[in-house]
């Protein structure tokens, strides 16, 4: 497993490639790999984002409102 790469260094990665800089150039200058590039382009295409932020934060719950209404109406059934 690699190493962290800071947002700052992704963000410079990709206005380097956005400026038409070689991924060869880019890399040798910020220490990202090629596969790392890739993603971090996908990432941006996808989110307007060079990093991807969790929705919302801590341990997932186990039902959503809706299993939770579901459960209560079928106990009001029974």
């Amino acid at each position: 497993m690699g190493r962290h790469i800071s947002k700052e260094r992704k963000q410079i990665a990709l206005q380097m490639s956005l400026l038409n800089i070689r991924d060869p150039t880019i890399r040798r200058y910020t220490g990202i790999s090629e596969r790392s590039l890739r993603y971090i382009r996908k990432t941006y295409r996808e989110t307007g984002e060079v990093v991807r932020t969790p929705v919302c934060t801590g341990r997932p719950r186990i039902l959503d409102t809706l299993d939770a209404n579901v459960s209560n109406c079928l106990f009001l059934v029974l």
